[in-house]
Formats: structure tokens, sequence, C-alpha cells
């Protein structure tokens, strides 16, 4: 079947010379019993030989082109592909086999350990807080009317004197009223610092000696002397007040400086004050009454996650985690919580015998249907698989696999031939 002589043809080619000397001793020594002993094996061996790779042979091919019942394996294709998917589905997958190598298995303890390999933990969990993220993202806008009512139920609990109470404390122990106050200093240091507001000063000072003068004529007459001697020069007095002013607002803006401290002292009484007013507290609540009234969550909400879902979608391709990207505190404590369910899992499984118990007879009773399952799946693959094949293909197929047996029985022609051609012999020269 191979290419190359192997070793049943060569011990054919050997019987053959031994053959072709028996015959020349024969014919040199016609009255010697050596001679016609060693034809008589030769030739037997040799014709055993013959007739064993002219039977092999003819199971894949036809030897010598002879027609009849040869090439056996590709006439009876059909026989054999039946055959073979019988075999697999009978014997290799078998209902007792399967159940047999599944008992073999011990199932929980393999999947329980194989569960707790730090790899496969830190897997799984990133998967699950992929699917839980892309749940959430797929149920937020067709849960946006319930998300926007709990919200403004969660708002309308929420007392406006204490949200101020505590948004001041929040302001006081993050430094953003510091913070805040820098800006607005630093805002107003920039509009002061310019000539046009140098000339605003300066007309706000001509304007009020016009109001504190008016129509007297003796306030007037003194106004116009002190111009006309210098002593009120409008332009100097805005300088100076302009720098006074920059010097004040440079004050303000400095990190816990007395002014801005002093402001900030002064703007928490005021509005602790403000915050006790009964006016107040009734203008608050009909503030926040009218807004989450009119407040149109259900829309923000639906906006809200259709953005997030846009932003997440081009995350996802470019292969990057939307929640790493912008919300990593939020996948870390989501991993944090899907970790520790993941091992109270994983505990109550081990240590729990009834659910020990149920869980493992689950996956026994389910590897095992899927595995009977499987075999009309294998039948219909090795069908596929070997109708495929051509029949020279088919022929290395079966021949690759029992080859050495095959040359053996070949070899075995010639050895046993050998054997009865001396043993007729023997039996000839008794009776004659």
């Amino acid at each position: 079947m191979k290419r190359g002589l192997n070793k049943a043809d060569k011990t054919l080619l050997i019987v053959f010379g031994l053959f072709l000397l028996a015959l020349s001793l024969h014919l040199r020594y016609p009255y010697s019993l050596v001679s016609d002993a060693l034809l008589f094996a030769s030739e037997a061996a040799l014709v055993g030989g013959i007739a064993d790779w002219f039977a092999v042979t003819a199971l894949f091919r036809k030897p010598l082109g002879f027609p009849y019942h040869t090439a056996i394996l590709p006439r009876r294709r059909d026989a054999f592909i039946k055959a073979s998917v019988t075999l697999v589905q009978k014997e290799f997958f078998s209902k007792r086999k399967i159940f047999r190598h599944l008992e073999r298995l011990h199932i929980m303890p393999m999947l329980l350990g194989w569960l707790r390999e730090p790899a496969n933990e830190a897997r799984l969990v990133g998967q699950l807080v992929d699917y839980v993220r892309d749940f959430l993202m797929q149920q937020s806008k067709a849960q946006a009317g319930v998300i926007a009512s709990k919200m403004r139920e969660a708002l309308a609990k929420v007392e406006p004197e204490d949200f101020f109470a505590l948004w001041g404390k929040w302001l006081q122990k993050t430094g953003k009223d510091k913070e805040f106050v820098q800006r607005i200093a630093a805002y107003w240091r920039a509009q002061a610092s310019t000539a046009a507001a140098r000339q605003q000063i300066k007309a706000l000072l001509e304007a009020y000696e016009e109001e504190k003068t008016g129509e007297n004529v003796f306030a007037q007459l003194l106004a116009g002397f002190a111009q006309a001697v210098d002593l009120i020069n409008y332009e100097e007095a805005a300088e100076l007040i302009q720098r006074q002013l920059l010097a004040m607002l440079d004050e303000l803006g400095t990190q816990d400086s007395p002014l801005q401290q002093e402001m900030l002292a002064l703007f928490y009484e005021k509005a602790a004050e403000l915050n006790r007013e009964p006016q107040f507290h009734q203008l608050t609540h009909e503030l926040k009454d009218s807004l989450l009234k009119d407040l149109p969550l259900e829309t923000a909400v639906v906006e809200m996650f259709d953005h997030l879902r846009l932003h997440f979608l081009e995350d996802k391709a470019r292969d990057v985690d939307p929640l790493a990207e912008h919300l990593p505190a939020l996948r870390s404590r989501l991993e944090e919580l899907i970790r520790e369910e993941y091992r109270r899992m994983l505990y109550l499984v081990e240590n729990d015998e009834l659910l020990h118990e149920t869980v493992d007879s689950f996956l026994f009773d389910l590897l095992g249907r899927s595995a009977l399952h499987a075999q009309t799946l294998v039948g219909v693959i090795v069908t596929d698989v070997l109708s495929r094949l051509t029949d020279e293909q088919l022929n290395h197929l079966v021949y690759d696999k029992v080859e050495p047996d095959l040359l053996w029985i070949r070899m075995n022609g010639s050895i046993v031939g050998a054997g009865i051609g001396l043993l007729l012999f023997a039996c000839l020269q008794i009776t004659m």
C-alpha cells in the first residue's frame, strides 16, 4: 500500500531468490535429496507468499487487474462507513461506558479545584462583570420610567434645609468652598485690572459728585474750586481705588488668608441664618415640589443611558473596557461584590452536603445526557468525514492502522508455505 519495499515485499523477493537458487541446484544435481527438498520448500513458500499478497491486496485494490471479488473495501465503502458509525455509537459511546467513565471522573472535586484557581477565578469574575454591565445597559432604557420614579421618590424625601446643611459641610470638608472663592477672586481681579474698569470707577465717582451737589450752587462752586486747585482728582482716585480693590482681591484669592476666612465665615453664618428662616423654608419646599413635578427625569435618564451606551460601544470597538475607562471605582466595587458572591457560592457548594450532592447529581446527569445525545452527532460527523474520503484515502486510512499485521500475514504465508512444503516433501519420501 505504501511506496517502496516493505518487510513483506522483501521477504517475498528473498523467497523468490531462494526458489531460483533451489531450481538451479535441482537442475545441476537432479538426484540430490537436499536440492529437491530446498526446491519443494521454496516453491511452497513462494506460492504461499504470492497467495497472501494477492489476498491482502484484494482487500484494497485489484491485484494485477483481477476484477472478481477484489477491491473489497472501495466496493463496500457504504457498508464500511455504516459499520464504523455503529461501532462508534454503540461501543465507544454506549450508555454503560459513558456513565462508567463519568463515575471515574469525580466531577465535583475537579470542578471546584478548577474554579478555585486564581487565574480561572479572575477570568470568570471579569466575564461576570462584563455580563452584568451589558445586561444593565440593555435594561436601562426599558426601565427608565422605574429609575426616574425611584429618583423622584428619593428626592422627595430630602429636606431642603438638610440638603443645604450637608452641602455646606461637603464644601468645607473637601475645600471646594475655598477653591470657589479663589476662582471668583481670580475672575474679578482680571475684570478689575483693566483700564476700562478704572474708567468705570472714575465715572462712578463723578456720578456720585453730581448726585451729592445736585442743584446746590454753593456745593457746585466748592466742587469746581476743589477741581481747579487739583484738590480732587478723580483720575488718581480711581487709580487708587483700583489698586486697593486688586490688593483686596489678591488677598481674597490667597489660600487661608484672613480675608478669605472672614468671607467664608460670614457666608456660612448668613447661610445658616437664611436656612432657619420660615419664609425661606416655605420657598425651598415650594421650589422642590415644583422641580420634582416638572423635572423631565425620564427623558434625562433615557438620554444619559443613550450617551453611556454610545460611549461604551465606542470603547468596546477600540478593545477598551468602558467601566475601567470611565468608571474605575464602579468597576472595582462591582468586581469586589461579584468576587465575594463567587467565593461564597464555592464555600456553600463545598460545605453544604445536600447542595453538594444536588449539584453533583445535576452535573452528572447533564454530562451523561449530553454525551448520550452526542451519539447522533458523532454518527453524523463520522459519516461526513468518511464519505468525503476518496477510495485511495480510505484505503490508506484502514491500511495504516493494520499495516504491521497485514505485513506479517504476508510473511507468514511464505513461512507457513515453506513449512508445509517441507512436511509434504518428507511425507512423499516416506511413502515412496
